[in-house]
């Protein structure tokens, strides 16, 4: 049995629980359970949305990959909170949070993380918790705050570059439209400038000692159309285990039944591993405070 019908097997008896709980009761996976305080702020004349539990550090900061709002979160936020403070957010032009009328770079996006963590007065330590796109937002704030930071958890991260790489495996009747959804910051959601916040990235991340764990995805994307899947898959999972020389004291583990968002497939890898990275920074992972 491959490894796609074993999930698949997996996944149906998900798909039959839920079920189960649709008939029985009101069932909405955007809908958070946790006891949030809830606010907007206004940063760079954008007002912007925020969800924040506090109770004792490590704070857990969760950054959502692009385009997408901070419910992605909902069921790993809710289950960490029941243990120590966390923090979840929408950026501007997603979700709840005002639109931003050009391109950004990254370097932008942690300077707005960081604004508002200082606005709300949300305490270091950090582990930052960063999806795909969110994954560079979290390496760019550790390498400029790392003082700020405990530990960090990248959920199938994106790689810097990772449109040029595809082209060594698209069709080549692909490859203009993907050079151009990187070269032109107004075709993604959030107008951001890919080329130039990879190069920050380039320019700004090295080597560290902060803690850091990889969780990459073992499923393809399901496209009928000409798009490489399992060509892809294997490419970013070559390019995440590189993610390890990023710190001294790195790990990685592949969800192996799970899609791009392995915090909705396998939301307890996820969890666990941000868990392992509290019980360090409680047992004298410590970092200083601002």
């Amino acid at each position: 049995m491959s490894n796609r019908q074993k999930c698949g097997s997996k996944q149906k008896t998900k798909n039959m629980v839920k079920d189960f709980e649709q008939k029985t009761i009101k069932f909405d996976r955007s809908e958070s359970s946790g006891d949030y305080n809830e606010s907007f702020h206004t940063c760079a004349n954008r007002r912007l949305y925020s969800k924040y539990s506090q109770k004792s550090t490590p704070c857990v900061i969760f950054i959502a990959g692009l385009g997408d709002s901070c419910q992605t979160w909902n069921e790993v936020q809710d289950r960490i909170s029941q243990e120590t403070s966390t923090f979840s957010y929408d950026r501007a032009g997603v979700g709840r949070s005002q639109g931003t009328p050009g391109p950004r770079t990254c370097h932008d996006l942690v300077e707005e993380l960081c604004e508002l963590l200082l606005a709300l007065d949300v305490e270091p330590p950090y582990i930052l918790v960063g999806h795909s796109f969110g994954g560079l937002i979290a390496r760019l704030y550790a390498s400029l705050y790392p003082q700020l930071i405990s530990g960090m958890v990248l959920v199938d991260s994106a790689p810097e570059y990772k449109e040029l790489e595809y082209e060594k495996v698209l069709p080549e009747k692909l490859v203009a439209d993907n050079r151009e959804y990187f070269d032109n910051p107004m075709l993604n959601s959030e107008k951001i400038d890919k080329a130039q916040s990879y190069k920050q990235i380039v320019d700004h991340c090295r080597q560290s000692n902060i803690p850091l764990s990889i969780i990459t995805r073992g499923l393809p994307d399901m496209d009928d159309g000409e798009w490489p899947c399992q060509e892809i898959l294997e490419m970013e999972q070559r390019l995440q285990v590189d993610f390890q020389r990023l710190s001294t004291s790195s790990k990685h583990r592949i969800a192996s039944c799970s899609g791009h968002y392995i915090h909705h497939d396998e939301p307890e890898i996820v969890i666990e591993e941000i868990m392992v990275m509290i019980r360090h920074s409680l047992n004298g992972g410590q970092v200083s405070q601002r």
